[in-house]
């Protein structure tokens, strides 16, 4: 995707976080479930537990500009390795209304197609080469923490 107007990456991340800009398709899900009468809906985090690499607002800003930068001159399969000590949710598209389906283990390799990256529900979704969607990034304000450490990317 070529963006013909270049954007300062701190404009980005602010128009991307007030839901002013967004990239992505959209998708299919299934409709959330809906909380019992006098029940209150909890969402966990995507990632479990500490280990995530939290950053500010240069952080923030490189993540934003990951939905920018499609072109072919960059890696689009990327290595990591999950953090969350506790792990990391798997679900069968990009955002918390897709089943989860399991969970990474901490210290799990995985590859992800940066060419996939989705913002939805408050993440970063990207695709893993199993067809399978990882939150890597889980947006903050201003700030924000990465889930996954990326050896080639």
């Amino acid at each position: 995707m070529r963006v013909g107007t270049k954007l300062g990456a701190g404009l980005v991340a602010g128009l991307l976080a007030a839901g002013t800009l967004s990239v992505g398709a959209a998708a299919q899900a299934e409709p959330p479930p809906q909380p019992q009468p006098g029940q209150q809906q909890l969402q966990e985090e995507e990632g479990h537990g500490p280990g995530a690499i939290v950053v500010g607002p240069e952080g923030a800003a490189k993540a934003m500009d990951r939905l920018l930068s499609r072109d072919e001159e960059r890696t689009h399969w990327c290595r990591g390795t999950v953090l969350p000590v506790n792990g990391l949710n798997v679900r069968t598209g990009p955002g918390l209304h897709y089943r989860k389906i399991g969970a990474l283990a901490h210290g799990t390799q995985v590859w992800t197609d940066w060419d996939t990256i989705q913002r939805r529900d408050g993440y970063l979704w990207v695709q893993m080469n199993n067809h399978r969607w990882i939150a890597d990034y889980k947006l903050g304000n201003g700030n924000g923490k990465w889930y996954v450490r990326y050896s080639n990317c």
